[in-house]
């Protein structure tokens, strides 16, 4: 069966950059040129990829912020390590497994669980989990930066007091929402400027901006006393205040809690090249059991390429919604969805010419739940105590590769904004299984399941390639099909981007449209049920991704996809 429209649609790309001393890519072309400027004064990735981030939180106030998360990835050339940087949300202390009720009238969230009652884990003052960006971001910085951290926010904090442009993509988002933010008046009354929707520079040369004063004191804060200036004093204090009065529970010692799972990773390996995915578990599966197979052979353009995509996400989302639980407060085979030999047993699933029956049902990683694929936690490097989303990726002439995805998890997240400290927060807490009993069940300190990859991979202990993406799990589809469209069918970086995709959670298959209708056919002949979908300004189908090569010759190429809402830049 195949639903969706089935007209070809326009190849949109942009044109990718190259560097002998640096490139980057992200969310933003703001991005991307603050961390070409950090590179230029000496910095090195890690240290142009946090300029980044802070200055996507400014200019991307719908995708991220500093009352968000982030997952960092790093290649560091002189330790000659992948480490991983995991400042995902976390559960307040005050959370409880039954902390929501069930929506039992809604269809399954797009997390692969069931809705709550009245939204109250996606929107409001209940849905935001601890934030972690601030704390993340230092701690990579503290174990492999160069520059000093106060000069990393100064492009972030000239952009806030600049204050940012209401332009259509902003706007776009606020009228989806704005029902859900009129229901909050200090949100209303930034995004809403005198109680209408904000003039872009599309409409009239008399056009808003969004006040971001209160936002740079906050950044000056943290620029000065590091990630205790968010996640201590003043501004954790203003953040805590503000949502226990309003009924929520998120805390000042919940932030100042907050520690980064911090980690040197056993590397996977795909084609020879070892890289890591800021433990993420389904892109880990989902390239181990496409190892088995020679995409080479069958080309990009083939039948043969889709299906398999699409059966290896599939059975990777169907393992990891079914069985994953955070491995510091529950219980959960997280090394097993990790080990190549769980994914040669369920390689054995997969046929040519029949597609693995509807909803994929998850299978048992238990078994192969070997310690021997497990991390191995690093110490914190500094004094610390222990639809929206966008990427950046970095890299530089010393060797190094980072890559990062920050985010809000929906667009402006739960929709609260903290006046005083020019703040949103993030709607985390949807992505808990609000059933008890479930291993991704809500407990007091705990990460959420994930599943959106920042890959970094080396080949030799040469640095090669770095992506990650915006779009919910559309992400993984979009990061790893970039991965393979590299290293299997050696495109360029900017083709890899470009080249239409496949998405599978284990039910429907989504299809680009702009893939040729026989393949489309054969896919459904065989029993997929295919969805087509096209990728249009507004829309985010197939996820935002960013991505990076580092040639033999030191060569860097960096490319963004989609056009309208991605940048990148060269050094």
């Amino acid at each position: 069966m195949i639903r969706g429209s089935t007209t070809s649609a326009p190849v949109y790309t942009s044109r990718e950059v190259a560097g002998q001393r640096g490139v980057a890519a992200g969310g933003h072309p703001a991005e991307a040129e603050a961390a070409i400027q950090i590179l230029a004064q000496g910095g090195n990735a890690i240290d142009g990829l946090v300029a980044a981030a802070f200055v996507g939180f400014v200019v991307e106030p719908a995708s991220c912020g500093v009352g968000g998360y982030s997952h960092t990835s790093v290649w560091h050339a002189r330790s000659a390590k992948l480490l991983t940087f995991d400042a995902y949300v976390r559960a307040p202390a005050k959370a409880r497994p039954d902390m929501y009720a069930i929506d039992r009238s809604a269809p399954f969230h797009y997390y692969g669980h069931p809705a709550t009652l009245g939204h109250k884990a996606e929107r409001g003052f209940l849905s935001p989990a601890v934030p972690g960006a601030v704390r993340g971001l230092a701690d990579a910085h503290a174990a492999c930066g160069k520059l000093p951290w106060r000069k990393l926010l100064e492009p972030a904090i000239g952009a806030a007091e600049a204050g940012v442009p209401f332009n259509w993509q902003l706007k776009l988002t606020i009228a989806e929402h704005e029902a859900a933010i009129r229901t909050l008046p200090d949100t209303a009354a930034v995004l809403l400027p005198g109680g209408r929707l904000p003039r872009t520079p599309y409409d009239t040369n008399d056009f808003e901006r969004l006040d971001g004063s209160r936002l740079a004191a906050t950044l000056k804060r943290i620029a000065t006393h590091g990630a205790d200036g968010f996640h201590r004093g003043p501004v954790a204090g203003a953040i805590g205040d503000y949502v226990t009065k309003n009924g929520g529970i998120l805390s000042a010692t919940d932030l100042g809690d907050f520690r980064t799972r911090i980690l040197e990773e056993r590397p996977a390996r795909y084609r020879g090249h070892d890289y890591i995915a800021c433990f993420d578990q389904v892109a880990y599966e989902a390239l181990n059991i496409l190892e088995g197979y020679d995409l080479a052979r069958h080309g990009p353009h083939s039948f043969a390429y889709r299906h398999l995509a699409a059966e290896a996400l599939a059975v990777a989302f169907a393992d990891s919604i079914a069985h994953y639980g955070d491995p510091d407060v529950a219980k959960a085979p997280v090394n097993g969805l990790a080990n190549p030999a769980f994914a040669a047993h369920r390689r054995k699933l997969i046929r040519m010419g029949r597609a693995i029956p509807r909803p994929v049902v998850a299978g048992d990683p238990w078994p192969f739940d070997d310690s021997a694929w497990g991390p191995r936690a690093v110490p914190p490097p500094t004094t610390a105590r222990r639809d929206g989303t966008s990427q950046m990726v970095v890299a530089d002439a010393e060797g190094n590769l980072a890559s990062a995805i920050v985010s809000l998890s929906g667009g402006f997240g739960s929709f609260v904004y903290v006046p005083e400290v020019g703040v949103f927060l993030n709607n985390s807490m949807q992505n808990f299984d609000p059933r008890p009993e479930h291993p991704n069940a809500i407990r007091p300190g705990k990460m959420p399941v994930f599943a959106a990859p920042a890959i970094v991979a080396v080949k030799g202990g040469r640095p090669r390639f770095a992506s990650g993406g915006s779009g919910g799990y559309r992400i993984e589809s979009g990061v790893l099909h970039t991965m393979m469209n590299v290293i299997d069918h050696g495109m360029g970086v900017q083709a890899a981007l470009d080249h239409p995709r496949v998405h599978s959670q284990g039910g429907e298959t989504c299809v680009d449209n702009r893939i040729p209708e026989a393949v489309r056919r054969r896919l459904a002949a065989i029993g997929h049920e295919v969805v087509v979908q096209e990728e249009t300004p507004g829309t985010n189908n197939f996820g935002r991704v960013v991505a990076l090569t580092v040639g033999r010759k030191g060569v860097m190429t960096a490319g963004a996809w989609p056009p309208w809402a991605t940048g990148a830049a060269a050094f």
